[in-house]
């Protein structure tokens, strides 16, 4: 009777855990800003636009056939892949950059309150002759519900930054990056967060020359936050009476042998 009814513990405490460690389903908004910017750093006026959903098209001055892509998911590992790539314009001015903004709001932590570790990787496309072209972009993670929210097209989704954002990781094609991967963590992640990626794409063409027609650039932007759970020890009256397992099977051999 006593080791079934371990057995039921047993299996109610492997059922619990297992409950806890499966995230729940939630609703995830992506915004996606899509700019040109200057020598400076600063937007190109009317070289900006504002969209909701995983996918976006757009067309600037120096960059033409913008295509941006997102792909996410939730869990123990949260993740953020961004895909972008562009042609280029034949006047194109190597000191204007392409800057991509991509914020997803619906990540779920199964294990609140514990520390998590943010990677940021960045890895250039090589469709380009003539020149280099180089990705560079950040990770950062906010906390929900936002301040400006992912919903609407009127600005740049923002809200508390709760870890990050980290280094810039960037990698260049032909040629290679050294710092394609950054990391860094929060010390207690909460329940629900965002992450935010912010992406520039630069094309610059070799000394004395010019970018071949028909180049593209842009590559992939890659997020990913890893949560786990902390050891739980076990339940007070659980150990007790594992503890007691051993000396109920000697007090039944010393009965037998009484006997």
């Amino acid at each position: 009777m006593f080791l079934r009814k371990m057995r039921w513990l047993c299996a109610a405490l492997v059922a619990t855990v297992a409950t806890v460690a499966t995230p729940a389903l939630s609703k995830a908004d992506t915004q996606i800003l899509i700019q040109e910017l200057d020598g400076g750093g600063s937007p190109v006026g009317g070289q900006l636009q504002i969209t909701t959903g995983t996918s976006a098209s757009f067309a600037t001055t120096n960059f033409t056939n913008i295509q941006v892509t997102t792909n996410s998911g939730s869990g123990a590992i949260g993740s953020l892949t961004t895909n972008v790539s562009a042609n280029l314009s034949s006047t194109l001015d190597p000191s204007h950059t392409l800057q991509v903004v991509v914020t997803n709001d619906g990540y779920i932590n199964p294990f609140p309150g514990q520390p998590a570790a943010i990677t940021n990787t960045a890895g250039a496309s090589s469709a380009i002759g003539g020149g280099t072209n180089t990705i560079t972009g950040t990770t950062e993670l906010m906390s929900v519900p936002l301040t400006n929210p992912t919903t609407q097209t009127s600005t740049v989704a923002s809200g508390t930054v709760i870890a990050g954002p980290t280094a810039a990781a960037a990698d260049t094609r032909p040629g290679g990056g050294s710092s394609n991967e950054t990391t860094t963590s929060s010390s207690s992640l909460p329940d629900n967060y965002a992450i935010q990626q912010t992406i520039t794409v630069r094309a610059t063409p070799n000394a004395g020359g010019s970018i071949a027609t028909g180049s593209t650039v842009g590559g992939t932007m890659g997020s990913t936050v890893f949560t786990a759970a902390a050891p739980v020890p076990a339940p007070a009256g659980l150990v007790l009476a594992l503890t007691a397992i051993p000396a109920l099977g000697l007090r039944r051999v010393l009965r037998r042998k009484t006997a």
